[in-house]
């Protein structure tokens, strides 16, 4: 389950052209993910044509071009890709960059401002404690879930995100009701808890996401 240095206007026109390009490397990634339906939404919690979750697609800068996946356009879909594929590298599509043969240079991955107010992340130096501290990303993958697991002193089980088992552990720590759910009262409770404004989020979106990031580093998780 994405520094903040930003392309040259003819590095992003050479990888927006080459997005456009009649088939490609993406092709081959939604034909084996959706179908190559660059529309599609069945309802799974998964959208367009490379099955972004609306976590990614709005960590790694959709929002700019709608509020989910399947209601942008195939270019786009495919810019935000790229900027995911930096960041995360061709595991965020586990079973079909391998069938599509997709890497980090075919795919064009250049390096962006995916987000606007979300500049890419920056590898973060071992902390204190010797661990090395979590990319900060905005998105909670494994190795958030781990940190956040040995946080909460629960089993570190290998998740790649934030399980029921998690949730409940971390809404006791929270105070709140637990139903292993992350809806809107717990994320409000996880931004209080952190010292952020309230933003009426119903799920963890990408600057709670962050700030948990740096809490876990600051704690040596």
């Amino acid at each position: 389950m994405a520094s903040a240095a930003t392309v040259g206007a003819g590095l992003a026109g050479a990888a927006h052209a080459k997005a456009s390009a009649p088939y490609n490397v993406w092709d081959r990634v939604a034909t084996c993910e959706s179908g190559n339906n660059w529309s599609i939404n069945t309802g799974n919690g998964f959208y367009g044509g490379l099955q972004f979750t609306h976590s990614t697609w709005q960590a790694f800068g959709g929002g700019k071009y709608a509020s989910d996946a399947h209601y942008a356009t195939r270019d786009q879909q495919i810019y935000v890709a790229q900027a995911t594929l930096r960041v995360q590298g061709p595991g965020a599509w586990p079973v079909c960059s391998k069938r599509a043969g997709l890497t980090r240079a075919n795919g064009l991955a250049v390096h962006v401002n995916p987000g606007g107010g979300n500049p890419a992340p920056k590898p973060q130096p071992p902390s204190r404690s010797g661990h090395r501290a979590l990319v900060i990303d905005g998105i909670i993958g494994p190795l958030t879930t781990r940190s956040t697991q040995h946080w909460l002193g629960v089993r570190q089980d290998g998740a790649n995100h934030l399980n029921s088992r998690t949730i409940v552990a971390l809404q006791a720590r929270l105070g709140v009701h637990q139903d292993g759910v992350i809806g809107p009262v717990t994320t409000a409770a996880m931004q209080r808890y952190l010292g952020m404004s309230r933003d009426g989020a119903s799920h963890f979106n990408y600057r709670t996401a962050v700030s948990l990031q740096n809490y876990l580093n600051s704690k040596g998780m």
